[in-house]
């Protein structure tokens, strides 16, 4: 097994002391603001293995680029960035709890968590312009972050628009998964990372075809700890994404398999309003009698190979390779 530096926990420590600087000086430069930002504070604090600034990381360094305090500080911007969507989508789904805690707008109102999901985004923004590294390369790695962030929003737009109709099929399924999460997640992260290290067209379209499905995976995995997970793994209620409506693949493959009364009593319900915990814990156990909980599995296990396959393909250097085979493993066997 190869070793590499820094460790992903050691890229942890180090992301995370740059976002607690970061804060702390806008903190003293924007005082009237310290409410929300201890907020983003708290919602950063509340877990996660900040696996977006590893994909970045990895990026910059399969492309050549040394250890320094400016990828760093990317990493930074993309915490940022998820806290801002984090706590608009907790908004939005009406989601109680997020990593087992109280989502923002239970702990204060939702036009609190409304400012503080702006204020983290702006703060996102802030972080990535502040870095030290070649204007150039900066140029192009912020124009490739603009980008997740329209794809990402579209994605959110996506998944509201097919949970209020109703209307969905397979490829939108997936297309709404690459844009919320595995273009966000993996894809886009290794992209702004290459491209901050100036690396060429070839390694770039290498960590893509990599990204792509292991994206993917990132969240059929994510879908399937929100139906089939415990409630100490995801650090929600399990079966809220049935109580959200989500429209997601398992939903897809399992109303596809259904007929006559039954396919109509599974549409009808799923996201009703006045679901019961008893009526959540039959819908489960439909779409897991349905094979599309097995199947989502196997389409799982696929991408991850597909993934794997690709990042052989990576003239990065063993040291590269195993940080992100070590990261798509994280990604993918995370419990949340």
């Amino acid at each position: 097994m190869t070793d590499y530096s820094p460790s992903l926990d050691e890229l942890r420590a180090f992301v995370d002391a740059d976002i607690d600087a970061f804060l702390l000086e806008r903190t003293e430069t924007l005082g009237e603001a310290q409410p929300l930002i201890e907020e983003i504070r708290r919602v950063v604090g509340l877990g996660g293995k900040r696996l977006r600034p590893a994909f970045c990381y990895w990026g910059y360094r399969a492309a050549g680029g040394v250890h320094r305090t400016g990828i760093v500080r990317i990493g930074t911007a993309l915490e940022l960035l998820h806290t801002f969507a984090l706590v608009h989508d907790d908004i939005m789904d009406e989601a109680e709890t997020r990593r087992g805690e109280p989502s923002t707008h239970v702990v204060h109102d939702a036009h609190f968590a409304l400012l503080v999901g702006d204020l983290a985004l702006v703060l996102a923004d802030a972080a990535f312009d502040s870095v030290d590294l070649p204007d150039t390369a900066c140029a192009a790695g912020f124009d490739v972050y603009t980008r997740m962030k329209q794809e990402v929003i579209a994605g959110q737009f996506l998944d509201y628009e097919v949970a209020r109709t109703g209307a969905i099929s397979e490829a939108t399924a997936r297309r709404i998964a690459m844009l919320k999460s595995g273009l966000y997640s993996v894809v886009e992260p290794l992209t702004i990372g290459a491209t901050l290290g100036e690396a060429g067209s070839s390694t770039i379209e290498t960590l893509r075809r990599f990204g792509a499905p292991l994206g993917e995976a990132f969240q059929l995995k994510d879908d399937l700890l929100g139906l089939f997970g415990r409630v100490d793994e995801v650090g929600k209620p399990v079966g809220s994404d049935v109580r959200e409506g989500k429209r997601n693949l398992l939903y897809v493959w399992t109303r596809e398999r259904l007929r006559g009364e039954e396919r109509r009593d599974f549409e009808s319900r799923w996201g009703a309003a006045d679901l019961t915990e008893s009526e959540i814990t039959t819908l489960t156990k439909i779409v897991d009698a349905s094979g599309a909980r097995r199947d989502v599995e196997t389409l799982l296990t696929q991408l991850a190979e597909r993934s794997r396959a690709a990042l052989s393909a990576l003239d990065a250097g063993d040291e590269v390779e195993a940080a992100l085979s070590d990261l798509a493993e994280a990604a993918i066997d995370r419990l949340a």
